[in-house]
């Protein structure tokens, strides 16, 4: 799969791969010493430990729904506001989850650093 990298394409390639669950993508577009960190939570490191977190997700996430807008955009880095909307099958609860991801590329434009803050309601 060829993955085409301008800066708004780098983003939109990352939330297609989350909105499809696309682990092919997902290899594309990060480097296999990635760091993901989400605030206050969990960091993974590398891309096994990355695609461990997102094939947990695949199980637990149904009828995802994603809207993003870029709000800043740099050569090596874009800061993105992101919303989400799944049913949590483990939790069995709607989640709706606004927040911020800041994406820092490498050389080659797969991301290097994914940093991910978010607030999470449910119902």
């Amino acid at each position: 799969m060829d993955v085409i990298i301008k800066n708004s394409q780098r983003v939109n390639n990352y939330f297609k791969a989350w909105e499809l669950y696309d682990i092919a993508l997902l290899k594309n577009i990060f480097d296999q010493n990635a760091k993901y960190t989400i605030r206050g939570k969990r960091i993974y490191r590398g891309i096994d430990q990355i695609i461990e977190y997102w094939e947990k997700n695949k199980k637990r996430q149904k009828d995802l729904h994603l809207h993003w807008e870029i709000k800043k955009s740099t050569a090596r880095c874009d800061i993105v506001e992101f919303g989400a909307y799944f049913y949590d099958l483990t939790t069995k609860l709607y989640n709706k989850i606004n927040g911020t991801i800041i994406f820092k590329y490498d050389e080659n434009d797969r991301i290097k650093v994914l940093t991910e803050a978010y607030k999470k309601r449910t119902r």
